[in-house]
Order: C-alpha cells, then structure tokens, then sequence
C-alpha cells in the first residue's frame, strides 16, 4: 500500500480514505491493481496501479474504461478523479487517450 499512497502523496493527493478493490466483483480478471478512496475535498477517486514489463497500448487503455464503468457501476455514483499509476512503458497515444479523457498519468 505504500508503494502506491507515496507516489500519490509526492502529486499532493491526499486520501482520507483509501482501500483496495477487488475486481473480482465485478467480474474481470485483469492483473491491476484498483484503488478506491476519498481525497479531502470528499471526492470519489479511483486510482489503476499497473506493474508490468510490456507496454501498455490504446487497447489496454480503453478496457480500463470499461472497467471504470462497471466499478461505477457496482457502487451507483460517479467517481470524478480517475488517476493511472503506471510502472510500465507506455504507448504515446494510450497516454494522450488517458489525458483526453480527464485522467491523471503518474509514470513512475
């Protein structure tokens, strides 16, 4: 958990509470990690934790969106900050795709 909260926290983004989501609710087997939290502005966010040594393209990209839509959808509010922590290459246009839609890219 702190390999993901210090990251964040050198941003400024601070949580008053932050936990882990299991997507196993919702169906997907994907190998991220999903993180759920308020900041202190009691603001929904969800932060993907992705650790991998392939890059990550436009196609993986568009899958996180639809799994934002079904966390959206198993908690029945809309989550305003979405923030991608990637420990990864990553394709040029995946992140132009991220920062299109709103999200945050952390490459750590």
């Amino acid at each position: 958990m702190k390999s993901v909260l210090e990251p964040l926290k050198q941003e400024g983004l601070i949580f008053k509470r932050f936990e882990p989501f299991s997507l196993q609710t919702v169906g997907s087997r994907k190998k991220i990690g999903v993180y759920h939290g308020v900041d202190l502005q009691n603001r929904y966010v969800l932060v993907f934790v992705v650790e991998r040594k392939s890059r990550v393209l436009q196609k993986d990209v568009r899958e996180w969106f639809e799994l934002k839509a079904k966390i959206e959808n198993h908690y029945g509010y809309k989550i305003l900050q979405n923030i991608a922590l990637v420990r990864a290459p990553i394709c040029s246009k995946a992140k132009a795709l991220l920062e299109r839609e709103k999200w945050k890219v952390i490459v750590a």
